[in-house]
């Protein structure tokens, strides 16, 4: 947590999604590949729940009150309207290393007095190496990418 000092209402609307991650029959979200294996690196809940849950923390830890909403209501003080860009895992090996990369970008329209003020865009991205074949290299990967997003955009808020 890198902001402080809020205070007041800020509303947050659901993320739009626009990733191009492949909804699964199971409800998982295909995010990308297992190289080595061919499989699909998969998320269980929707990536706008996901970051819609960290923007929430964040911006609570810096002294906001959050509203979550479908639309920003007219003439909210503060309010944001996120858009995840990009959203990717993926996994190679080479001898008996294996490489994790994740990678998401966010873009948001930042609204104060009901009024878009700025739009600001970032994206992070974590590269992990180790000879683990679990799923952790990609949950801490996507652990540190959404943490190194939310150091950028919370204080641009």
């Amino acid at each position: 947590m890198s902001a402080r000092g809020g205070s007041g209402q800020f509303f947050i609307a659901q993320p739009v999604e626009q990733h191009g991650a492949t909804p699964l029959p199971s409800g998982r979200w295909a995010i990308g590949k297992a190289e080595s294996e061919g499989t699909d690196i998969v998320i269980m809940q929707r990536a706008g729940d996901w970051l819609l849950s960290a923007l929430v923390q964040e911006l609570s830890a810096a002294g906001y009150e959050v509203r979550t909403v479908a639309v920003l209501p007219v003439g909210a003080v503060k309010g944001m309207k996120p858009a995840i860009a990009t959203l990717s895992a993926n996994q190679s090996s080479s001898a008996l290393i294996l490489s994790t990369v994740a990678e998401m970008k966010v873009v948001a329209e930042i609204s104060k007095d009901g009024q878009l003020v700025k739009t600001v865009s970032v994206q992070a991205k974590d590269h992990e190496e180790g000879l683990d074949r679990s799923s952790e290299p990609i949950r801490l990967a996507l652990e540190k990418t959404l943490r190194a997003l939310m150091q950028e955009l919370i204080p641009k808020c």
